[in-house]
């Protein structure tokens, strides 16, 4: 880049500041990183003019929740997501961070992370260097490294458990002095930079085992959000997911601890419309509007973005709740021994009395007539890619645990699906996005990508409910991805268009955004696939003034940090 590091001068664009007030006609100024001058008509001063022209300038995209976390060590740029005009990522969600966490229990760490979030186990356990224990010593080695996009983290409350507590973690709650070494312990994680923590009443291990923060009691969470309140930090929760009274019980009860300590944020994952369970998101705002009346800083997550759960039978996180099917999907169980239990009369009886247990949620309801093939064992099976397994359903009649059996060994456990989960009525959608108790965002950008690219959530709200169904202004958008972000994470210096901010910024034309499919490349190390999606057509995106990428191609320029407790705002 020529001229002044980290200077440009940004010209002939409509800057949407971040702040919710109209799109006005201006220039912006960038010296050494920061945001200088806006205004009309600005003449360069020996900066670097880079053409906005029919361009809106808005400050760079916050996504506050990604799974990045293993990713990063691999590919520092975390391609795409720069390329869709993001220039700042929130990882450690839904209870899983890289620390803290004790020598001897990386490999459950590692078993644990990649099954929640459908990311290939060898990979993740040689890429990441592993020179840690505790999250100071992790944010030590964050900080050491150069990054594509700018790392904010949040530390696991289940990390946080085993580490003082050991396998009793898994078990029950902690004792008064093992709260107090919690507490300690997430404190120093808030000193080293940590924003927070995530946690989880949801998740569950391989072996089918609530994780350790499922365990928690009211005192540890109160420990928990006395210490979060100190420091302007915000927790994350994925809640009981399974059931809508649990759900519904689990985000009153973390409310009522924002309440009182003082408005802690929490962050809750995730409001969606669905199908399966008519008025599910309404139900939720509701929930939520009540939870904020009572004095709770309360926000869903939500993403434009149909959740679309990848089936397959050597590494699957989604038959969580059909014990059978979830042993026979692991990856240490040999093909054979699957082929095995596949045709075994007893296993079968298990299996389908498994499946008819689901009485909410995956994969209740009819839903397997929805799956979608996307991959078969044998080449005059291929007629079937891309229809429903209904037509399977209809052709061979009976339970359908049974027929998916038949199915999985008919294609020498090569078959796949993806089933369209949520969010497939753009209107519910748009409404969700627009809402009061929202917050746009969980992408979950990083992880399951062997299903599907989380990244371009920003562009999909773009085109989709800005420019082509108006569900929101473009400037109301720009707030709930840029500002409304920063506010949450207490962010100094981020999230608006101001003299003295921090020069992360998109320009982008909004005729020119488009968001595609996912396609399948092979460029994880050793050769490994996963779900990328295409650039979105923003012209430029810098990060601390510097380029980082120019319509839709990276520059190569790796200007990001890891944040720490010096970008978040004193309490």
């Amino acid at each position: 880049m020529s001229g002044m590091a980290g200077s440009v001068l940004i010209k002939g664009g409509k800057v949407v500041d971040g702040t919710g007030q109209p799109a006005f006609k201006a220039d912006v100024r960038v010296r050494d990183g920061r945001i200088v001058e806006i205004g009309p008509d600005l003449a360069p001063n020996g900066e670097e003019v880079r053409d906005a022209a029919g361009c809106y300038v808005t400050p760079g995209f916050i996504d506050t929740h990604t799974h990045y976390d293993a990713a990063l060590f691999w590919d520092p740029s975390c391609d795409p997501i720069v390329q869709h005009g993001v220039t700042t990522i929130l990882i450690g969600n839904c209870g899983l961070s890289l620390a803290p966490v004790r020598k001897d229990n990386v490999a459950g760490l590692v078993q644990l992370f990649s099954y929640i979030e459908d990311l290939p186990r060898d990979v993740f356990q040689s890429e990441v260097p592993w020179n840690w224990e505790t999250f100071p010593e992790y944010a030590t080695e964050m900080k050491k490294r150069a990054w594509g996009v700018n790392v904010v983290s949040l530390v696991s409350h289940s990390l946080l458990r085993v580490y003082e507590i050991g396998d009793e973690a898994w078990k029950r709650a902690s004792t008064s002095e093992e709260t107090s070494r919690i507490a300690i312990a997430y404190a120093e994680a808030l000193k080293a930079g940590a924003f927070g923590v995530s946690t989880s009443r949801f998740d569950r291990s391989p072996a089918g085992d609530l994780v350790p923060s499922f365990y928690s009691d009211e005192a540890e969470f109160e420990a928990l959000f006395a210490e979060t309140a100190k420091v302007n930090g915000l927790i994350q929760i994925i809640p009981d997911m399974a059931d809508i009274k649990e759900q519904e019980a689990d985000l009153r009860e973390m409310g009522a601890y924002s309440a009182r300590h003082g408005g802690v944020p929490v962050l809750s994952n995730g409001i969606y419309d669905r199908p399966d369970i008519p008025g599910y998101g309404a139900k939720l705002v509701q929930v939520g509007k009540e939870i904020q009346a009572a004095g709770g800083n309360f926000h869903f997550l939500a993403s434009p973005r149909s959740i679309e759960l990848g089936i397959n039978f050597h590494q699957c996180f989604n038959f969580i709740y059909v014990p059978a099917w979830n042993e026979l999907v692991q990856p240490d169980v040999p093909a054979e021994e699957k082929k095995r239990r596949l045709a075994d009369p007893e296993w079968r009886a298990r299996a389908r009395a498994d499946w008819d247990g689901v009485k909410e949620g995956f994969p209740s309801g009819g839903m397997e007539r929805l799956f979608r093939i996307t991959e078969v064992g044998k080449p005059e099976l291929e007629k079937y890619l891309a229809l429903t397994f209904d037509v399977i359903l209809d052709q061979n009649p009976g339970h359908p645990s049974d027929r998916l059996a038949d199915w999985v060994l008919e294609n020498d456990l090569k078959a796949e699906f993806v089933y369209p989960f949520t969010n497939t009525d753009a209107a519910k959608v748009g409404e969700l996005l627009a809402s009061d108790v929202s917050l746009i965002s969980g992408s979950d950008a990083g992880a399951h990508i062997g299903s599907f690219d989380g990244a371009g959530d920003v562009t999909l709200v773009l085109t989709r409910h800005v420019r082509e169904r108006g569900d929101l202004t473009l400037e109301d958008a720009v707030k709930k991805m840029t500002k409304d972000q920063a506010d949450v994470l207490s962010m100094k210096d981020r999230g608006v268009l101001e003299v003295g901010a921090i020069a992360d910024i998109a320009v982008f034309d909004l005729d020119a955004l488009h968001w595609a499919p996912e396609k399948k490349v092979n460029d994880i190390p050793g050769g490994l696939p996963r779900f990328r999606r295409p650039e979105g057509g923003f012209r430029y995106t810098f990060i601390s003034g510097v380029l980082a990428q120019e319509n839709g191609v990276l520059t190569g320029e790796m200007p990001a940090r890891f944040l720490d407790a010096s970008d978040r705002l004193a309490a």
